[in-house]
């Protein structure tokens, strides 16, 4: 008689689970007993994922001007001290409008219509477009580039 009162007593328990169990299952997150309280999202979780939002996208739209800036707008005003090499990626637009600087590399003339052979003197208010190449200063000079492009 034992034995029966213990299995009808595991059948009661689970059949209970089974009906707390289900009863959880579908009265999840209702109106009146939400999983997550509108007041939190509003309060605390949306300021907090505003906030880091506006972050990345400051830090992106830097990261875009710092590396596409000078290509995307207009010319970036460089100051070269005499002995400062200018390097250019492929594309590199420079104008050089004071002092005196040759190429190192070659550079094409856009204004005359030529290549300029590496060694060769800038010519002022011509345009030249790198192909990878650079400018040395002999002076101080002041030129104008757009396209990628680091001094050393």
């Amino acid at each position: 008689m034992k034995k029966w009162q213990i299995v009808v007593l595991v059948i009661a328990v689970a059949v209970l689970a089974a009906g707390i169990g289900a009863y959880a299952a579908t009265n999840y997150g209702t109106q009146s007993d939400p999983l997550v309280a509108m007041s939190y999202l509003e309060k605390v979780l949306g300021p907090k994922m505003e906030q880091q939002l506006d972050e990345q996208i400051a830090e992106a739209a830097e990261q875009y001007k710092s590396q596409y800036g000078a290509e995307a707008g207009g010319f970036s005003v460089v100051q070269l001290p005499s002995g400062g090499t200018l390097s250019v990626g492929e594309g590199c637009e420079i104008v050089l409008r004071s002092g005196a600087c040759a190429a190192s590399g070659a550079l094409v003339d856009v204004t005359s219509g030529s290549e300029l052979a590496s060694g060769g003197a800038l010519t002022a208010n011509h345009l030249y477009v790198g192909s990878g190449s650079g400018v040395t200063a002999s002076a101080n000079s002041t030129l104008l580039v757009r396209g990628a492009y680091s001094v050393s």
